[in-house]
């Protein structure tokens, strides 16, 4: 860029000897230039010469040599890197400008003025020139209203449908102009060059040399680009302790996150833009979303890895699921204002961790769907969660192995690890026994730590599927890390729905065996005292009796119902209750006994069979196939229950 700033300066310098009656004309290397093939030496033409300076024409040069050697690569990298920039439109829309509209008016001035100096050289080629010129004209006045109306759409939080089309086409329309402008710079550079008496055949080693560094500086960053070395250094940066803004208004939204003060986060923070990755809180309050400010909507104070690393796309299907660029995490890890609680599932024994871990088991629960157990002697893992407010976290998992298969996140559901199943089957058979009986029996022992870390996982076909990878792929390494993401947000008290299908029923397995526990110890604390219950809580767990959960559940079979040695049981105990903990509606084509099943879809007309006009409900929670979750909110909106209201797993 340097040496295109040091030409264009000696160009100027040139030019401007030109207009001022250079007395050594025949040393001036712009004016040899120009010249027509009449004699250098003709007093006629020279007189000629100095009263005509044409003033158009350089602008018109001058004007295309800096906007097509310098400026339009800085608007495109500005583009490119801006990702990290609030303003990176605005940036980018400024510099197009000033390369655009000046190239247009310059374009303009040479059609309709007739200012061009007679040049000598192939008279074919400067035909070439103009005809391009005018294709070039038409296409930057159309791209730079294209480029408009895309700003707007991009800013609009109305839902932007086919925005990415619009884009793809004003990316490949301005690569064209791109490429146009490049070719016509050669060819105006050129054609002052080629074929000229004296000096200009001398001086076409340095036509190449300056006409190459034109398009390779612009290489260089492009190679920069794709290489990732300009995120390596971001990341390096990114690496440096940050310190946080330290606002009170980013404290209080920080504790209200973590106390899950939902109302007092709707009324005071309605217009920042928050979200969480990981375990990070990110304000990106003001910034523009490239595929429409509608998907900064969606996905406000939520937690956004699923979307970050495409393993899913919007609920409503308007964004599809997209994997996004490195520079997108730095992007997040650069606005960071503050950071979960973290829940420890996972506890080190020593300090030399680490994130490696063996799949070792593999068992089948269905067709589809398979259990995972994953060892790693650097770490023991918990069994139980003590609070409901822990549940929902998840995993993050990848192949050391094969860098093709992507990051996925995946629930850890701790209930259904070996040791907790078998534990579980024996704590059911006790409190029947004993309640029935009313004889003593001995106490099951659930163990304190886990021997795999446990995850399930459906198998789904897809080409470098990370799914269809691990189903096929035991006894590898895998780098797991987590728990990440904030929990449920169950509130302390109060009446809550669950919409769920298929494997969607998994986020919530761990919460609702919490549930079923917190069932035998109500019954073991009412019918024997609170020391036979409290044998029966082993790890403080704080046991909340004043939840209710409405579960919707839909399965295709009752081979789908996993987690069914959780619900099933908590049906059958409740009974034993004053009010029930649970109301369990399965929608299924088989009949269960003893559970409330329907063969309906989900409806508002069922909806409002099951849970009334009142609608006294603190949280609906949804998670399952992507036409349920994209129907579903639409239904509750429709009953007149708020967006806020409405969380999906």
């Amino acid at each position: 860029m340097l040496t295109n700033l040091l030409l264009f300066a000696f160009i100027i310098k040139k030019a401007y000897c030109q207009s001022e009656h250079n007395q050594y004309p025949q040393n001036s290397f712009l004016q040899e230039s120009f010249r027509s093939q009449q004699d250098p030496y003709d007093v006629n033409y020279q007189e000629d010469q100095s009263k005509d300076k044409y003033v158009l024409f350089y602008f018109h040069q001058y004007t295309n040599f800096i906007g097509w050697a310098i400026l339009v690569d800085l608007g495109i990298i500005a583009n490119r890197y801006g990702i990290l920039l609030k303003n990176k439109y605005d940036i980018h829309a400024i510099i197009m400008s000033i390369v655009v509209l000046p190239s247009i008016i310059a374009e303009l001035f040479m059609i309709f003025s007739g200012n061009t100096p007679p040049l000598n050289g192939n008279q074919n080629l400067q035909g070439l020139h103009n005809i391009i010129g005018y294709t070039f004209l038409g296409l930057m006045i159309f791209q730079m209203l294209g480029g408009v109306i895309i700003k707007f759409c991009i800013q609009s939080v109305n839902t932007q449908t086919h925005l990415k089309i619009k884009s793809l086409m004003h990316i490949y329309l301005g690569y064209t102009i791109y490429l146009l402008g490049k070719i016509q710079l050669g060819f105006g550079y050129y054609m002052t060059y080629q074929n000229q008496k004296e000096n200009g055949k001398g001086d076409i080693i340095s036509f190449w040399c300056v006409y190459g560094f034109i398009f390779l500086w612009r290489i260089i960053f492009e190679m920069f680009y794709q290489n990732g070395m300009i995120y390596l250094i971001l990341k390096k940066q990114n690496q440096l302790p940050k310190e946080h803004s330290g606002t009170l208004q980013d404290s209080l939204l920080i504790q209200y996150i973590e106390q899950n003060e939902q109302s007092h986060i709707y009324n005071e923070f309605q217009n920042k833009l928050w979200l969480i990755f990981n375990d990070e809180i990110i304000d990106l309050t003001g910034f523009s979303h490239p595929g429409g400010q509608y998907i900064w909507e969606c996905v406000k104070g939520r937690e956004v890895s699923r979307f970050i690393y495409g393993g899913c796309g919007l609920e409503d299907g308007t964004a599809k699921q997209y994997p996004h660029s490195k520079n997108a995490v730095v992007l997040l890890k650069n606005h960071v204002i503050g950071s979960l609680n973290t829940i420890k599932f996972t506890i080190p024994i020593d300090e030399n961790t680490s994130t490696l871990w063996k799949l070792e088991t593999i068992t089948k629960l269905n067709d589809k769907t398979s259990y995972f157990g994953f060892t790693n002697p650097k770490y023991n893992i918990i069994s139980q969660f003590t609070t409901i407010h822990s549940f929902g976290k998840y995993f993050q998992i990848q192949s050391s192995s094969s860098k093709k298969t992507p990051i996925r996140q995946y629930t850890c559901i701790a209930s259904m690890a070996p040791e907790n199943v078998a534990y579980r089957k024996e704590l059911v058979k006790y409190i029947d026994y004993v309640y029935t009986t009313k004889q003593q029996a001995k106490v099951p022992q659930q163990p304190k730590y886990l021997k795999e870390l446990p995850l399930i996982i459906k198998y789904y076909e897809s080409k470098n599927g990370f799914s269809q990878y691990i189903h096929n792929h035991k006894d590898e390494m895998y780098d797991i890390q987590g728990p990440y993401g904030p929990p449920h947000g169950i509130p302390n008290s109060g009446k809550i729905v669950i919409i769920c299908g298929g494997t969607g029923i998994f986020p919530f397995l761990d919460l609702l065996d919490f549930l079923l526990k917190t069932v035998i110890y109500q019954i073991a604390l009412n019918k024997f005292g609170k020391q036979t219950a409290d044998n029966l809580n082993p790890y403080d767990c704080q046991f909340n009796p004043n939840i209710h959960i409405t579960l919707f559940f839909a399965a295709a079979n009752k081979t789908e119902l996993i987690g069914s040695d959780i619900l099933f049981p908590i049906i059958q105990l409740q009974k034993y209750l004053d009010k029930p903990f649970l109301r369990l509606i399965i929608k299924i084509k088989d009949k269960i006994e003893g559970i409330e099943t329907i063969e309906e879809r989900f409806s508002k007309q069922m909806f409002d069979k099951f849970l009334g006009k009142t609608l006294d409900y603190q949280r609906y929670l949804i998670c399952g196939p992507p036409p349920m979750q994209a129907s579903v909110p639409i239904i509750l909106q429709e009953m007149g229950i708020q967006n806020r209201f409405i969380h999906f797993i």
